[in-house]
Protein backbone atom coordinates (compact mmCIF):
# COMPACT_ATOMS: atom_id res chain seq x y z
CA UNK A 1 0.00 0.00 0.00
CA UNK A 2 3.13 2.22 0.31
CA UNK A 3 2.71 3.09 -3.39
CA UNK A 4 -0.35 3.27 -3.92
CA UNK A 5 -0.21 6.98 -2.43
CA UNK A 6 2.83 7.78 -4.46
CA UNK A 7 1.81 7.02 -8.21
CA UNK A 8 -1.11 8.72 -10.10
CA UNK A 9 -2.51 7.99 -13.16
CA UNK A 10 -2.41 10.48 -16.15
CA UNK A 11 -6.26 11.43 -16.93
CA UNK A 12 -7.63 14.01 -19.69
CA UNK A 13 -9.52 17.07 -18.20
CA UNK A 14 -12.42 18.96 -19.48
CA UNK A 15 -10.71 20.97 -21.56
CA UNK A 16 -9.11 17.65 -23.86
CA UNK A 17 -12.29 16.02 -23.12
CA UNK A 18 -14.02 18.27 -24.83
CA UNK A 19 -13.12 16.77 -28.35
CA UNK A 20 -12.26 13.36 -29.31
CA UNK A 21 -8.62 12.63 -31.31
CA UNK A 22 -8.18 9.55 -33.42
CA UNK A 23 -5.18 8.68 -35.73
CA UNK A 24 -5.81 9.67 -38.95
CA UNK A 25 -5.50 6.97 -42.08
CA UNK A 26 -2.26 8.57 -43.60
CA UNK A 27 -0.33 8.00 -39.91
CA UNK A 28 2.59 6.12 -40.08
CA UNK A 29 1.54 2.62 -39.62
CA UNK A 30 4.29 1.60 -37.01
CA UNK A 31 2.20 3.56 -34.62
CA UNK A 32 -0.59 0.91 -34.74
CA UNK A 33 1.63 -0.80 -31.96
CA UNK A 34 1.71 2.02 -29.49
CA UNK A 35 0.28 -0.27 -26.73
CA UNK A 36 2.96 -2.64 -27.34
CA UNK A 37 5.26 -3.21 -24.43
CA UNK A 38 8.69 -3.31 -26.70
CA UNK A 39 10.22 -0.58 -28.45
CA UNK A 40 8.94 0.92 -31.77
CA UNK A 41 11.89 2.56 -32.93
CA UNK A 42 12.27 0.09 -35.90
CA UNK A 43 9.11 0.49 -36.78
CA UNK A 44 7.91 4.60 -37.09
CA UNK A 45 9.50 5.73 -40.22
CA UNK A 46 7.20 9.20 -40.46
CA UNK A 47 4.83 11.29 -38.20
CA UNK A 48 1.82 10.16 -36.86
CA UNK A 49 -1.09 11.76 -38.16
CA UNK A 50 -4.27 12.97 -35.86
CA UNK A 51 -7.62 14.38 -36.88
CA UNK A 52 -10.43 15.67 -34.73
CA UNK A 53 -13.66 13.53 -34.91
CA UNK A 54 -15.99 14.73 -32.46
CA UNK A 55 -15.99 18.54 -30.87
CA UNK A 56 -16.51 21.69 -31.65
CA UNK A 57 -13.83 21.81 -35.08
CA UNK A 58 -13.81 25.64 -35.19
CA UNK A 59 -12.82 26.54 -32.06
CA UNK A 60 -10.35 23.45 -31.33
CA UNK A 61 -6.81 24.68 -29.72
CA UNK A 62 -4.35 21.42 -28.84
CA UNK A 63 -3.77 20.81 -25.18
CA UNK A 64 -0.41 19.81 -23.85
CA UNK A 65 -2.30 16.42 -23.28
CA UNK A 66 -5.02 14.70 -25.09
CA UNK A 67 -6.25 11.10 -24.46
CA UNK A 68 -6.50 9.18 -27.65
CA UNK A 69 -6.72 5.53 -27.98
CA UNK A 70 -2.49 6.39 -27.35
CA UNK A 71 -1.51 9.20 -25.27
CA UNK A 72 -0.76 12.30 -27.12
CA UNK A 73 1.31 15.07 -25.68
CA UNK A 74 2.60 18.32 -26.12
CA UNK A 75 6.34 19.78 -26.92
CA UNK A 76 6.01 21.43 -23.75
CA UNK A 77 5.38 18.20 -21.72
CA UNK A 78 8.00 16.47 -23.39
CA UNK A 79 10.39 18.86 -22.53
CA UNK A 80 8.68 18.67 -18.68
CA UNK A 81 9.93 14.55 -18.87
CA UNK A 82 13.26 14.84 -20.71
CA UNK A 83 15.19 15.72 -17.16
CA UNK A 84 13.97 12.35 -15.70
CA UNK A 85 15.99 10.57 -18.69
CA UNK A 86 12.44 8.01 -18.39
CA UNK A 87 13.63 4.59 -19.78
CA UNK A 88 11.56 2.97 -21.79
CA UNK A 89 9.13 5.97 -22.83
CA UNK A 90 9.87 7.18 -26.35
CA UNK A 91 8.34 9.92 -28.12
CA UNK A 92 6.91 10.00 -31.90
CA UNK A 93 6.46 13.30 -33.34
CA UNK A 94 2.75 13.53 -34.65
CA UNK A 95 0.52 16.59 -36.82
CA UNK A 96 -2.82 17.69 -35.22
CA UNK A 97 -5.12 18.09 -38.47
CA UNK A 98 -8.44 20.25 -38.10
CA UNK A 99 -8.93 21.82 -42.06
CA UNK A 100 -5.83 23.30 -43.37
CA UNK A 101 -4.73 23.73 -39.69
CA UNK A 102 -1.32 21.73 -38.97
CA UNK A 103 -0.14 21.50 -35.26
CA UNK A 104 3.33 20.04 -35.76
CA UNK A 105 4.72 20.05 -32.04
CA UNK A 106 3.04 17.11 -30.30
CA UNK A 107 4.31 13.36 -30.02
CA UNK A 108 2.62 10.11 -29.35
CA UNK A 109 3.93 8.90 -26.16
CA UNK A 110 4.90 5.05 -26.19
CA UNK A 111 5.39 3.90 -22.66
CA UNK A 112 7.07 0.48 -22.94
CA UNK A 113 8.53 0.55 -19.14
CA UNK A 114 5.94 -2.22 -17.92
CA UNK A 115 6.03 -3.89 -14.53
CA UNK A 116 3.66 -6.75 -13.32
CA UNK A 117 2.66 -4.84 -10.64
CA UNK A 118 -0.98 -4.84 -9.58
CA UNK A 119 -1.72 -6.51 -5.90
CA UNK A 120 -4.00 -9.27 -6.70
CA UNK A 121 -5.71 -9.58 -3.29
CA UNK A 122 -6.20 -5.35 -2.69
CA UNK A 123 -6.76 -4.51 -6.30
CA UNK A 124 -10.83 -5.29 -7.20
CA UNK A 125 -11.24 -7.01 -10.69
CA UNK A 126 -14.55 -7.76 -12.88
CA UNK A 127 -13.43 -10.69 -14.92
CA UNK A 128 -10.21 -12.85 -14.10
CA UNK A 129 -6.08 -12.18 -13.96
CA UNK A 130 -6.06 -15.29 -16.14
CA UNK A 131 -5.63 -14.55 -19.76
CA UNK A 132 -5.81 -10.49 -18.85
CA UNK A 133 -9.87 -11.17 -19.08
CA UNK A 134 -10.52 -8.51 -16.44
CA UNK A 135 -11.97 -5.04 -15.60
CA UNK A 136 -9.82 -2.96 -13.15
CA UNK A 137 -12.48 -1.71 -10.17
CA UNK A 138 -10.20 -0.82 -7.66
CA UNK A 139 -6.12 -0.70 -7.99
CA UNK A 140 -3.54 -1.09 -5.26
CA UNK A 141 0.31 -1.72 -6.31
CA UNK A 142 2.28 -4.76 -4.70
CA UNK A 143 5.58 -3.15 -2.99
CA UNK A 144 7.64 -6.92 -2.84
CA UNK A 145 7.25 -6.36 -6.83
CA UNK A 146 7.96 -2.52 -6.76
CA UNK A 147 10.60 -2.75 -3.83
CA UNK A 148 13.26 -4.48 -6.49
CA UNK A 149 12.91 -1.59 -9.53
CA UNK A 150 14.98 0.99 -8.47
CA UNK A 151 13.13 4.46 -8.60
CA UNK A 152 14.85 5.75 -11.78
CA UNK A 153 13.52 2.66 -13.56
CA UNK A 154 10.20 3.02 -11.98
CA UNK A 155 8.96 7.23 -12.13
CA UNK A 156 6.87 6.40 -15.46
CA UNK A 157 6.09 2.66 -16.45
CA UNK A 158 2.61 0.76 -17.48
CA UNK A 159 1.02 -2.18 -15.68
CA UNK A 160 1.95 -4.91 -17.88
CA UNK A 161 -1.49 -6.74 -16.77
CA UNK A 162 -3.35 -3.62 -18.33
CA UNK A 163 -2.55 -0.63 -20.24
CA UNK A 164 -2.47 1.73 -16.74
CA UNK A 165 -0.06 4.63 -17.27
CA UNK A 166 1.36 5.10 -13.71
CA UNK A 167 3.32 8.26 -12.89
CA UNK A 168 5.46 8.83 -9.60
CA UNK A 169 4.91 12.05 -7.38
CA UNK A 170 7.86 13.69 -8.86
CA UNK A 171 7.08 13.46 -12.38
CA UNK A 172 3.38 14.34 -11.46
CA UNK A 173 4.92 17.58 -9.48
CA UNK A 174 7.52 18.57 -12.66
CA UNK A 175 4.10 18.56 -14.75
CA UNK A 176 1.47 20.62 -12.78
CA UNK A 177 4.43 22.96 -12.10
CA UNK A 178 5.06 23.34 -15.80
CA UNK A 179 0.66 24.72 -15.56
CA UNK A 180 0.01 22.17 -18.86
CA UNK A 181 -3.53 22.38 -20.66
CA UNK A 182 -5.59 19.20 -20.88
CA UNK A 183 -4.51 16.96 -18.01
CA UNK A 184 -5.34 15.98 -14.79
CA UNK A 185 -4.53 13.29 -12.40
CA UNK A 186 -5.61 10.87 -10.39
CA UNK A 187 -3.54 9.41 -6.98
CA UNK A 188 -4.17 5.33 -7.21
CA UNK A 189 -5.36 5.15 -3.72
CA UNK A 190 -8.24 7.22 -5.12
CA UNK A 191 -9.03 5.83 -8.47
CA UNK A 192 -11.53 3.33 -9.80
Amino acid sequence: MKYDSQYYILRENHESGAYMLDMAENSDEGLDHLMSLWSLKNHVLGPGVVEITEGNLAKFQPCDYHETAEQLVSEKFRQVLAPFNLPGVDFYQTNIVNGDKIWSEHYYMHIWNHHQAIHKKRSEISGTYVGGRFTLLKLSLDEKVLDQVPLEKRLVFTLEEKPVFLFHESVVAALRAADLSGLDFRRVDSWS
